[in-house]
């Protein structure tokens, strides 16, 4: 018996073996047998492994609004063959009607006769219309002899995506286009994000034309694009495309950019470049900001400057003659704005900055730097402004900045490069410069995109890139962000002057150069940032071109940009404007604006709960609380020198005044603790 049952076992399992392979074989039998079937299918000419397209990410702007998404659309036609005469005669004019009525694009007689036409000719495929919304599909399919179907009414469509930008024209260039090769901003820029995976399917081609899915092993599922976060805010995008807008319709300029980014991070928050159409009209075609670098004009006093005063060649009480507004370097005449009014004469460098004299600063600069052009050229590059700033989206200009060895080199080059000749720069790239002053000297990059997110994951998380950590000392810096407010003051900005919202810059009025010299047409521009004090968004305009005779200078053409980006923003978020000490304006201000003087207004209650000394400085307009402990040092910046002078003796210090008028510059810094007659220095404006 047990020699029966290890027969019996063995048999079993030496069947069971069998069997195994047996199946295993008929399992690879019908694989390779589905792989041939799809083989010769994909030789069959009416089967094909199509692509199924995958869907795009979305773009959105900074708060969440949609900037650019997906939608599908349909392209609906009729193949005018298929219903029979009766169905056709007898409903062909009421379908004619009922497409003029959805679409509107033509009368009811002109798609009847369409459809008469093609029913006559015998074609089979008539277009009726491409771009059509699945809402406007939906009523389509009721349509007498549409409803009736493919066979029997002959009504065939299909389907494609179309790129929607819920806003429209608004931040256009920014956001891109999707046209392939040619494609542009983030669109261009994150594609390898936005575009996701294709899927394939294969499918069959039946009768009409249309294509039927079939089963096989070859199948793809698509994978769906990334969504794209921006930087942009659509609001902020709104006020200044449409305060650019409003300036070049005015002045009939050829184009004009605005640019507006938050000075702490880099992150642009609005950008719109516009150019005169063929209909006299304005349209985002070519993104100026970034893809045109010109010659600055005047906002390029800022980097001169910045090089003289690091270099300790002047400082600006420094005196320069600026004659009677003409100035002869070599065999060219150069020439100041007041030139027909007599020129500004003999002025401080300070005051020939904020007045913006071309003399002025292209004299401290020959004069500082004629013995050796070039070190005053490697000084500018050093800033980083002949450097590009590798910005995300494709298409930023190279800066350029002429050089010593230069074959064009001539004794003109040096004077002229001070006042932003001779020199390239993109907009953005000046704007990068004034950034820097404004974030005390750290260049950040500018940039367009937050984050790169897929459902809630993120994918990238763009952090502040800081490309210099210092651009200047802290002196120089402290000393520029004082000319700049002085320009809107006091300068050639003073007609975006306000009390209420403080602000800083400087306007650039540049020739543009055509066949190798210039001639009577104009780039206008004005860079800056605000609050002046502490600084949270910084903004340049660029306006090319605009008509002379109604107005060219960066004051009257570009400014009025900036302002009312500026104002507007104050109003909408309420922006705070700290005092220079930092401490904020109390509602009690508003009264003792009413006094008159000075000694008056100490005498006026301290503020309830406040455990410090409270100090009024005047302009003679208004006056700000200058807030700070006894034993460290104010910030007297602005005030009149008697009331500095009467403030800080009364502290103990051992002051010196050098000039006259409101004080610019302290030898002890502000918040610095002090001791009993301490000498401090006070630089005054004149």
């Amino acid at each position: 018996m047990t020699e029966k049952k290890a027969i019996f076992i063995r048999v079993m399992l030496i069947s069971s073996l069998i069997v195994i392979a047996a199946v295993a074989i008929f399992i690879k039998l019908l694989s390779v047998q589905a792989d041939l079937s799809d083989s010769v299918a994909l030789n069959d000419p009416i089967i094909k492994l199509k692509e199924i397209p995958s869907s795009r990410g979305n773009i959105y702007d900074v708060n969440g609004s949609l900037l650019a998404t997906s939608m599908p659309v349909y392209t609906i036609a009729i193949d005018a063959t298929q219903a029979s005469d009766t169905l056709f005669e007898n409903n062909y004019r009421d379908l004619a009607a009922g497409l003029s009525e959805i679409f509107g694009d033509l009368t009811s007689d002109e798609y009847a006769k369409k459809l008469r036409q093609s029913r006559r000719n015998q074609k089979q495929y008539l277009r009726l219309r491409s771009g059509v919304r699945y809402s406007e599909l939906q009523k389509v399919k009721t349509l007498p002899i549409l409803k009736e179907g493919r066979y029997d009414g002959g009504f065939v469509y299909t389907q494609q995506t179309k790129r929607i930008k819920p806003f429209g024209y608004l931040c256009g260039r920014t956001i891109g286009y999707g046209r392939g090769k040619s494609d542009v901003g983030i669109e261009k820029a994150y594609d390898h994000y936005l575009k996701g995976q294709n899927g394939k399917q294969l499918m069959q081609k039946i009768n009409g034309g249309v294509w039927k899915p079939l089963s096989n092993t070859q199948d793809v599922e698509p994978i769906s694009g990334s969504d794209v976060y921006s930087t942009i805010d659509i609001r902020i995008q709104d006020i200044a495309q449409t305060a650019l807008l409003k300036s070049l319709e005015k002045y009939e300029a050829e184009n004009g950019s605005v640019i507006l980014m938050e000075v702490k991070t880099g992150a642009i928050r609005a950008m719109s470049s516009l150019e005169r159409t063929d209909d006299e009209k304005y349209a985002e075609k070519f993104n100026y900001a970034i893809g045109a670098a010109y010659e600055p004009g005047s906002t390029f006093k800022l980097a001169s400057l910045l090089v003289a005063l690091e270099d300790r060649a002047v400082d600006t009480s420094h005196v320069v003659d600026t004659e009677n507004g003409s100035f002869k370097f070599y065999d060219r005449t150069m020439k100041d704005s007041n030139y027909d009014r007599g020129g500004y004469g003999k002025i401080s460098v300070g005051k020939a900055f904020e007045v913006s004299s071309n003399i002025g600063i292209a004299r401290t600069i020959v004069d500082n730097y004629s013995d050796n052009p070039q070190r005053f050229v490697d000084r500018l590059a050093r800033l980083g402004v002949s450097d590009k700033l590798d910005f995300e989206l494709l298409g930023e200009a190279d800066p350029w900045i002429k050089n010593t060895s230069d074959s064009t080199w001539s004794g003109v080059s040096l004077p002229w490069i001070a006042f932003g000749y001779e020199i390239k720069m993109t907009a953005l790239q000046i704007l990068a410069l004034y950034n820097a002053i404004a974030n005390n000297g750290e260049l950040v990059k500018p940039r367009v995109v937050d984050r790169v997110k897929r459902g809630e994951k993120i994918l990238e998380a763009k952090e502040v890139e800081v490309l210099k950590p210092s651009i200047c000392s802290e002196s120089t810096i402290d000393i520029l962000q004082d000319l700049l407010v002085g320009v809107v003051e006091d300068g050639t900005a003073r007609n975006i002057y306000s009390e209420k919202y403080s602000c800083a810059g400087k306007t650039g009025t540049a020739k543009i150069a055509s066949e190798g010299s210039y001639g009577s047409e104009y780039r206008a521009s004005f860079a800056g940032y605000f609050p002046a004090e502490n600084p949270k968004y910084s903004c340049v305009v660029v306006v090319t071109k605009p008509k002379k005779e109604i107005g060219f200078y960066g004051n009257v053409v570009a400014a009025p940009v900036f302002k009312e980006l500026r104002n507007m923003l104050y109003a909408e978020e309420a922006i705070e404007t700290p005092m220079m000490d930092g401490a904020m304006a109390y509602d009690y201000v508003g009264k003792v604006q009413e006094l008159n003087d000075i000694h008056e207004v100490l005498e006026y209650p301290k503020y309830p709960g406040s455990q410090k000394n409270i100090w009024l400085k005047s302009d003679k307009k208004k006056f700000e609380v200058l807030d700070f402990d006894e034993v460290e040092m104010p910030n007297v910046k602005g005030m009149a020198a008697m009331d500095a002078l009467f403030l800080l003796e009364n502290l103990g210090l051992d002051v010196e005044l050098q000039g006259k008028g409101k004080v610019i510059r302290q030898s002890l810094k502000a918040g610095n603790k002090i001791r009993e007659n301490q000498k401090v220095a006070l630089s005054l404006s004149s």
